[in-house]
C-alpha cells in the first residue's frame, strides 16, 4: 500500500483523497476510520480528486428507528465539562437492541447454526453494489415484493450480477421518510400493538431463493427496517438468506445518490461477541466518472 495516499482536506465539506493503488482490504478499514474522525456524518458525499465516498449511514440518537417491540437507543451523559482537576472530560453510556437503525443481520440471527457477527470475516463485508431500483412500483403498492423479473431487469441492463455483490433494494421508504416512524414503518403505535400494522416493501422469498441459489451474493440489504416486508408472519426471506451463511443490511441511507452499478459498499458493523446482528458504518466508494 506504499502508492496509497490518505490525506483529509476541506472544500464545501470533508473529503478524502486516495491515490492510484486502488480499494483493497486494508485500504477500505482505514479510509473507514478517517471518515469518522473527518466527521463524514456530516456530508454524506466526501467529493474528492479521485473517488467519492458516499455515506450511507443513520446516526443513533433518540429517533433511530427500531422494531416497535426493541429496546430503542438510548444515551446518558456521564461525565460533560471541566473536572476538579481543571481539564476538559466528556464520556456518555448507551444501550440498545442489536436490530435498529442502520445495521447488519448475522446468519445466526435466523440460522440455528449460523455464524455470530464476529466470527465474518471484515472482508466478506465488502463487496460490488447492485442497486435494483424499485421505487415507482413501491409507490404505487407499499408492500410490494421484488421480484425475480426486476434482477433479471437489472441484469439485461448492467450485465449478470457480479461475484459476491451486496443485492440492494431501492425501494425510496427510508431515503424519503426517514427517521418518520409512522412513514416508516407504517404506524407510530408502541409496542407488540404495533406488529399487525407494519406496512414497507421487502424482498420476495423467490427472488432470495434464486440469488442464494443461482447467482454468488454477499446478501441483501435495503432502505427499510427489515429485509422481509413489514406484513411478513415467519419472515421466510431472513430464513433463506442467513440460512444460507449469508448476510443482511437493513435502513441503509442516501440509497438515491448510488448508482445502479459501479460501486462498492463497504460494511463495518460493531464487532459484539455472539451478537446476531450490530450496527453498521456503512458507505460506498463511487465509480470514477468518465471523462468526456
Amino acid at each position: 500500500m506504499t502508492n496509497t495516499l490518505l490525506r483529509s482536506r476541506r472544500h464545501a465539506g470533508p473529503a478524502l483523497e486516495l491515490g492510484a493503488c486502488g480499494f483493497m482490504f486494508a485500504a477500505g478499514v482505514v479510509l473507514a476510520c478517517t471518515c469518522l474522525v473527518a466527521g463524514c456524518a456530516r456530508a454524506p458525499e466526501a467529493e474528492t480528486s479521485r473517488k467519492t465516498i458516499l455515506d450511507m449511514t443513520f446516526p443513533y440518537d433518540d429517533t433511530t428507528i427500531y422494531w416497535p417491540n426493541a429496546k430503542p437507543f438510548k444515551l446518558a451523559k456521564g461525565a460533560w465539562g471541566v473536572n476538579d482537576k481543571g481539564y476538559w472530560y466528556a464520556a456518555n453510556e448507551y444501550s440498545a437492541a442489536e436490530h435498529g437503525g442502520t445495521h447488519a443481520d448475522a446468519p445466526v440471527h435466523f440460522g440455528r447454526n449460523g455464524r455470530t457477527i464476529d466470527q465474518v470475516p471484515l472482508e466478506e463485508w465488502i463487496g460490488p453494489a447492485a442497486r435494483i431500483d424499485v421505487t415507482a412500483k413501491c409507490e404505487k403498492d407499499r408492500d410490494y415484493l421484488l421480484q425475480v423479473d426486476d434482477i433479471r431487469q437489472w441484469e439485461a441492463a448492467h450485465g449478470r450480477l457480479p461475484d459476491r455483490a451486496w443485492v440492494i433494494m431501492y425501494t425510496g421508504i427510508d431515503t424519503k421518510y426517514y427517521p418518520d416512524k409512522k412513514k416508516v414503518l407504517g404506524t407510530d403505535i408502541p409496542g407488540e400493538a404495533a406488529l399487525p400494522y407494519l406496512s414497507f416493501p421487502g424482498f420476495s422469498p423467490q427472488a432470495a431463493e434464486f440469488l442464494v441459489k443461482e447467482r454468488d451474493i454477499t446478501g441483501l440489504a435495503l432502505d427499510t427496517p427489515s429485509i422481509d416486508y413489514g406484513k411478513s408472519q415467519d419472515f421466510k426471506v431472513h430464513q433463506i438468506v442467513l440460512g444460507a451463511n449469508k448476510l443482511a443490511l437493513e435502513n441503509i441511507a442516501h440509497l438515491d445518490r448510488l448508482p445502479d452499478a459501479g460501486a462498492t459498499l463497504y460494511v463495518l458493523p460493531m464487532m459484539i461477541g455472539q451478537g446476531t446482528g450490530a450496527p453498521a458504518r456503512v458507505f460506498a466508494v463511487l465509480p470514477t466518472p468518465s471523462r468526456p
